[in-house]
């Protein structure tokens, strides 16, 4: 060989290694493989830690793995799950492959025929992992151990049933109905041995706390077994029918002794529409359940019954068993004919809700119950709640004499333009049911304390926190004398400001504790001393949040002296973390981790001091770490991203600057991997509300419902710049632009952004705010808005169809603020609207608006664009069919990340425009092509 010829050779070698070696930008192909950290958990005993890789698409792998190293192992198509009390076995859902799912789906098979979830089982002292097929449920005993009762699918239609000819349509309704009736076999299972219980034509089914009885509500078959309730007992391996025979058997319930059952049921065989439940409880020792209720029973309101709607429950002493009642509806008019009578809405002024709203909600006004409650020790009956007081919340898990009862009723027309429901609020007493009004017209309601000794709320006018004995007493204004805002303080909606909340009680209902912006404060429901600060000031000092974690999912409040385990955010640098603080010490928080970092989930083994949670930042995953109390030497435990280190990714800052008003604004700055400020880069501008403390957010690369994926864009040689926004009531279009451009101003004079290559992108409020931008400046090259009100006139006076709402509230007292009604200040709604100002755009603008929008009507979208269009200005809409606000179909999601992108690169890129984008795409070729 000629050395002419090697070298070249040599040099071919070396750039093919280099390539090879090189890092590569992000792309669509790399959505479904990329994974994401969920269902974590610890056993109680700390010892195991279980998890979820879950892809963007695909199938999902479990991790079940000791923190403390020497075992780990990992279950194909594995997810969620828990482990049991005693921290001998591992639980979980195993579903089936994805691809088996989607061949399904395509083969449009019936439901039945689909492939279904199996139930995986893990021994974690030998490993042996057993699978049970077609299980669609499982429930763990929450204290007690050896037992996991699940529920099966029903079996698999075999092929002499596929093979059957198809009934008459009528034959086939009737069929049809009675199947949907029957159950699938519920199993108990004992975990150290195997041994299995099975009830055949289960409907429901419980387990008690303590794993000790089971209870299940059965159909029956027609046939050999008839429905019932039967009560399997682990004991005793004895299963006792409390009842049997033909009806309905609904709501079973199991107190916290596991020695009471209550249930209800329906058992006339009569074939009369309108059905008549009644209320049964049985004792263990007693042969059956007794009927205890039903509408004969003495106190029962005329015309009520029982309702098979409300759920059933003990108190915690047993001593109540609570359910619902309801009036009974009006019966159906059989005479009237379907083609002689009209059907229409009749919307009346003074209707509480709206009839969107009440179509809406139909089927829960259907099933509403109303609380009421048996006294077992003397069964005497008492009605809680009613048509005027539907709302009942007991206190001290059942127990307590006194509970709270909220009706929103009078107020209710008002929400329409008040938005933030309003309550009158009421003790009521749990043994007679008496009723004492303690506070009208309290906005946002009330709590009660967890043993029911005090009623609170806040004052949104006020901006104090207020408490009153349950038992009646003077109305106490705990917080008086804070010196510091309970309020939110960045507030500029044109409402009264929220308060920050309360993260609980201490025991016995001693003290509440209140967040401000910082801090946490205790305060005393009686007055009688002042509230002080359990973390001595220490947060608002600097500018550090304090936030409690509650550790126990069953904590009802907090002993006395407890050291509390509180999330730390600082304001300024964002670094997240966690500190400690003993109750009732008032001193300055122990810090025990804080870094450059964002921490999201955090738990810890009920009965040892180990602790998972996950951790990440722009360029870190959210990876699950393992430690302890301390949070010394955090362990990681998952990599769920190793192919990262192959792709260009980049970096993120807080970058400040001054608004026009010259108040401080902050704003987060993506810029790519080996970013030179000597360059310059196309830049994309996103925007919703505030996004400053979300500096350490990792951005999974994945199809987006609407808005740009950081990760992907700045992977591609993009800057990405998300300012802060701060509004000014009845100017939230210019408030947007003053942030905006003050922000990109501020950057172009840093030298490295093309200020020819810059573009804005936003969706809903943000979307807005894009096409607000383009009639108020031609700076940027390209905007893409999604569901952008574009006309407040008109939107002023629309729906919200996903709630049935009318959207006046949003303008005149949230998001949109405006501060004002459309005939009191319409000169606000058209200064804010792009629609009037159509003219001044010359931006080339794509829009989404989806027909099915549920918050922003579609034709907000078409308003815009027709105007763009008869003014001859390039525009685009998109409308996926059948979709939401954002996008759900993943299918959706895929085809409007590529759209978006190719839309960007046109314009910032200088690449090819798609056929799309040049010639549209026909209806006639809907479907045949995409047009990329």
């Amino acid at each position: 060989m000629k050395p002419a010829t090697v070298l070249i050779a040599l040099l071919l070698s070396l750039q093919i290694a280099a390539s090879q070696g090189a890092k590569k930008p992000l792309g669509h192909d790399v959505y479904d493989s990329w994974m994401r950290v969920t269902g974590e958990s610890i056993a109680p005993d700390g010892k195991y830690v279980m998890y979820t890789l879950e892809p963007g698409e695909g199938d999902s792998r479990l991790v079940v793995t000791a923190p403390g190293g020497g075992y780990a192992d990992t279950i194909a198509r594995g997810t969620g799950g828990s482990f049991t009390p005693g921290s001998d076995f591992a639980v979980f859902p195993i579903k089936p492959l994805f691809a088996a799912i989607r061949k399904a789906r395509d083969d449009k098979k019936p439901a039945d025929e689909q492939p279904k979830d199996s139930l995986g089982i893990l021994n974690l002292a030998t490993r042996e992992l057993q699978k049970i097929p077609r299980v669609k449920s499982f429930r763990l005993p929450t204290r007690g151990t050896g037992w996991v009762a699940y529920q099966l699918e029903k079996a698999a239609p075999d092929s002499a049933r596929k093979s059957k000819p198809a009934k008459k349509d009528a034959d086939a309704e009737k069929e049809k109905e009675v199947k949907e009736e029957k159950g699938t076999t519920v199993v108990m299972r004992e975990l150290a041995t195997g041994n299995e219980y099975a009830f055949p034509f289960a409907k429901d089914y419980v387990l008690a706390k303590d794993g000790t009885r089971l209870v299940v509500t059965t159909t029956g078959n027609d046939s050999a077994a008839a429905p019932g309730v039967f009560v399997f007992s682990a004991a005793t391996r004895r299963t006792d029918t409390i009842a049997i025979g033909k009806g309905t058997y609904r709501q079973p319930a199991i107190d916290d002794s596991s020695r009471q059952v209550a249930f209800v049921a329906d058992r006339d065989t009569a074939r009369g529409k309108q059905r008549f439940y009644a209320l049964y409880r049985w004792a263990a020792g007693t042969d059956s359940a007794a009927r205890i209720v039903d509408t004969l029973t003495q106190g029962m309101y005329r015309h009520w019954l029982v309702s098979p709607d409300g759920a059933v429950s003990f108190s915690r002493d047993g001593a109540r068993l609570l359910f619902g009642t309801a009036p009974i509806p009006l019966p159906e008019d059989t005479t009237l004919i379907e083609e002689e009578t009209a059907k229409l809405d009749v919307w009346n002024w003074n209707d509480r809700e709206l009839q969107t709203q009440q179509i809406k909600n139909l089927d829960a006004d259907k099933k509403r119950s109303y609380a009421a409650e048996v006294i077992l020790r003397d069964g005497r009956f008492v009605q809680l709640a009613d048509t005027a007081l539907p709302a009942i919340v007991a206190a001290d898990e059942g127990c307590a004499p006194v509970a709270l009862g909220l009706s929103r009723l009078p107020y209710q027309r008002a929400e329409t333009w008040e938005g933030t429901p309003s309550y009158d609020v009421y003790a009521v007493d749990m043994a007679t049911g008496a009723r004492t009004l303690l506070r009208a017209h309290v906005r946002g309601g009330a709590e009660i304390s967890p043993r029911g000794m005090y009623i609170t709320w806040y004052d949104r006018k006020l901006r104090q926190w207020f408490a009153v004995n349950s038992r009646g007493g003077r109305q106490v204004n705990m917080t008086s004398a804070i010196r510091v805002p309970l309020f939110d303080e960045l507030n500029d909606v044109p409402d009264d400001p929220e308060a920050y909340g309360s993260p609980g009680w201490t025991a016995g209902d001693s003290l509440m504790l209140i967040y401000d912006r910082f801090d946490i404060w205790e305060a005393d429901p009686t007055g009688a001393r002042p509230a002080r600060c359990l973390t001595a000031g220490a947060g608002r000092k600097a500018h550090m949040r304090y936030r409690y974690i509650r550790l126990d999912p069953e904590e009802r409040f907090i002993r006395p002296g407890a050291t509390m385990l509180l999330r730390a955010f600082d304001e300024l640098d964002k670094r997240g973390g966690f500190a400690r603080v003993r109750e009732g010490f008032d001193a300055a928080p122990g810090m025990l981790l804080l870094t450059p970092h964002m921490y999201a989930a955090v738990a810890k083994a009920r009965s040892a001091s180990g602790m998972i949670f996950t951790r990440e930042d722009f360029t870190e995953p959210a990876d699950l770490y393992s430690t302890d109390t301390t949070f010394q030497s955090p362990r990681r435990l998952s990599d769920c991203n190793p192919q990262q280190k192959d792709y260009l990714w980049g970096t993120a800052a807080l970058v400040h600057w001054k608004a026009p008003d010259g108040k401080p604004l902050d704003g987060l700055l993506y810029t790519p991997e080996g970013f030179s400020p000597r360059k310059k880069y196309p830049m994309i501008v996103y925007y919703y509300e505030r996004n400053a403390d979300l500096l350490h957010r990792y951005f999974v690369p994945a199809p987006t419902a609407s808005t740009v994926n950081v990760a992907l864009y700045v992977s591609r040689g993009y800057i990405l710049f998300i300012p802060d926004i701060r509004y000014r009531v009845g100017h939230p279009g210019q408030s947007a632009y003053d942030c905006i451009m003050s922000g990109v101003r501020s950057l172009l004079k840093r030298g490295f952004v093309d200020s020819a290559r810059m573009g804005l992108q936003g969706q809903s409020w943000g979307g807005y705010q894009t096409a607000f931008m383009v009639t108020r400046t031609n700076m940027f090259r390209a905007a893409m808005a999604g569901a952008a009100v574009a006309n407040m006139t008109s939107a002023y006076g629309g729906i919200r169809w996903e709630s049935g709402l009318a959207r006046l509230f949003q303008y005149e007292k949230e998001q949109s603020r405006i501060g004002a009604s459309l005939w009191e200040r319409p000169d606000l709604f058209i200064e804010n609207s792009p629609l009037f100002r159509a003219d001044s755009i010359r931006t080339p603008l794509l829009m989404m608006n989806n027909d099915a929008d549920g918050a922003v009507p579609w034709y907000q979208g078409i308003e815009l664009f027709n105007a763009l269009r008869r003014l001859n200005r390039p525009a685009w809409m998109l409308v996926y069919n059948g979709e939401a606000h954002n996008l759900v179909q993943r299918k959706n999601r895929k085809d409007l990340s590529i759209r978006m992108l190719e839309f960007f690169d046109h314009y910032l890129m200088d690449k090819p425009a798609p056929p799309w984008m040049t010639n549209g795409l026909p209806a006639v070729d809907k479907g045949k092509t995409l047009g990329y």
